[in-house]
């Protein structure tokens, strides 16, 4: 974990009009646990949450950045929602505000050339960037502001994902999307009244990519029993500590409720938060995520509109979901091992060259596939850890796992999609995805142990898939 960054003592999170009598203390206690932890980043100075939290923006960037240029970063839909009357508050309080307008469709792509491009206008020493938006446009401005060497404000319209706090932008470098080490906002502004007039499929996405974190959890269990990857005593608690805590109100979430996008968007920074004291992605991302990446490398494209991050994870999350389903009904114990399972790195090679059809994409998950490969030994020496390990393993699975059936109930409740057709993926393209997923990142997963025992094949042809 980051030391406490020298200027410890002036971050803080506000929590006032967060609370009320009638509020359960779960939320307190969310409230309470961010307040803990803003202060150990060293970055973020200030969370800011409460209702018609926009009419303290400029004192706000005054105690933080002082009296500069403000550079607003926003699309054609943000601006509308939250970008206009952030520049009439600034303006009345004697800011010079100018802006950069992307258009809202089509979106801007999360490239690094288009981050690029943002930088260069952001190199000046007398200016804030403050973006309002969401997803693809916090990713841009991070990146951007970083490469600038500035410090910049984020004023989210949606909660739709968990990259608000977090110390990474994912960009695609040439097609094959990553996660940039960067550093997040100084200063994060949320105003519940935008939150709660967004669309509900936003927060739907929001509930998506938070959901995701359970088998993600799953995969990092895998990872801790195995010995490849310790779980975290700081970064696991705040991601699965309070989850099921911040996903027991969909309904409330698809209904713009002010409490429940409360619970719901603390649950999305503290999730930034442990990835950027963890150092990276592995509290929050798993198959779940590598899925979504995919659909994210290939642009995929739903009634003529890019699918969201959140949405593609809802789905990416459901798919591991049901193969933790059909993997915990498994005697691994009793796995017999079988060297034609093995597969040896040209053997991989192969099937990678088979699954994409990028250059640039193929040679990076070539690069991440051979930091992960084993040899022959070392193959069947893991094989005989994993039927060792497998019942005190499948045990703490079933503690950590909620049931399929609830999950996918939750999701649909908060407006999140739950079937593959619902963002326009058929069945072969969905298990197609999986089986290519284990190849993007060198993290070990479920898809690694089901292609390490041989079964994923028949796992797939098994499981019952969110078709």
């Amino acid at each position: 974990m980051h030391s406490p960054h020298p200027d410890q003592g002036k971050k803080s999170i506000h929590q006032a009009d967060l609370t009320h009598n009638e509020h359960k203390s779960s939320n307190q206690v969310l409230v309470q646990l961010l307040a803990e932890f803003v202060p150990k980043s060293q970055t973020i100075r200030e969370v800011f949450i409460e209702s018609s939290a926009l009419k303290n923006l400029p004192e706000k960037l005054l105690h933080h950045f002082g009296q500069s240029k403000v550079m607003l970063i926003a699309d054609e839909n943000t601006w509308s929602a939250g970008g206009l009357a952030a520049q009439s508050e600034l303006q009345k309080a004697g800011y010079v505000v100018e802006k950069i307008l992307f258009p809202a469709n089509p979106h801007p792509r999360p490239t690094v050339e288009t981050a690029q491009t943002l930088s260069d206008e952001l190199r000046s020493d007398n200016l804030i960037p403050v973006v309002v938006g969401t997803g693809v446009l916090n990713d841009l401005v991070k990146f951007a502001a970083f490469k600038a060497g500035q410090s910049y404000c984020c004023v989210p319209t949606a909660a739709s994902m968990d990259g608000y706090a977090s110390a990474g932008s994912v960009l695609s470098d040439q097609g094959f999307k990553i996660t940039h080490n960067c550093a997040p906002p100084k200063l994060i502004l949320i105003d519940l009244d935008i939150l709660g007039a967004a669309p509900s499929e936003m927060s739907g996405w929001g509930y998506g990519d938070l959901a995701g974190k359970v088998p993600a959890g799953g995969d990092w269990i895998i990872a801790d029993s195995l010995g490849l990857e310790n779980i975290d005593k700081i970064a696991w608690p705040l991601v699965q500590g309070n989850l099921r805590v911040c996903l027991e109100n969909p309904g409330g979430i698809r209904r713009g409720e002010p409490e429940s996008l409360q619970s719901l968007v603390i649950g999305l920074l503290l999730t930034g938060l442990a990835m950027e004291f963890f150092g990276s992605s592995r509290p929050a991302s798993g198959a779940d995520h590598q899925i979504a990446h995919i659909w994210e490398m290939e642009h995929h494209q739903f009634n003529g509109q890019l699918v969201s991050h959140g949405a593609c994870v809802s789905i990416g999350c459901l798919s591991t979901m049901a193969l933790y389903d059909w993997l915990l009904q498994q005697p691994l114990e009793q796995f017999a091992y079988n060297k034609s399972s093995y597969k040896t790195m040209e053997d991989k090679e192969t099937e990678i060259q088979c699954l994409f059809r990028e250059p640039e994409i193929t040679r990076r998950a070539l690069v991440e596939t051979k930091k992960k490969h084993l040899e022959s030994g070392q193959f069947e020496e893991r094989i005989d850890q994993l039927k060792n390990v497998w019942p005190k393993l499948r045990n703490r699975l079933q503690n950590h796992l909620l049931p399929t059936t609830k999950l996918k109930y939750l999701l649909e409740a908060a407006n999140a999609p739950i079937r593959a057709h619902q963002i326009g993926i058929s069945e072969e393209h969905l298990k197609r995805t999986v089986r290519a997923a284990r190849f993007i990142r060198s993290r070990y997963t479920i898809l690694d142990l089901l292609d390490q025992t041989g079964l994923l094949d028949k796992a797939l042809s098994e499981a019952q898939l969110p078709l």
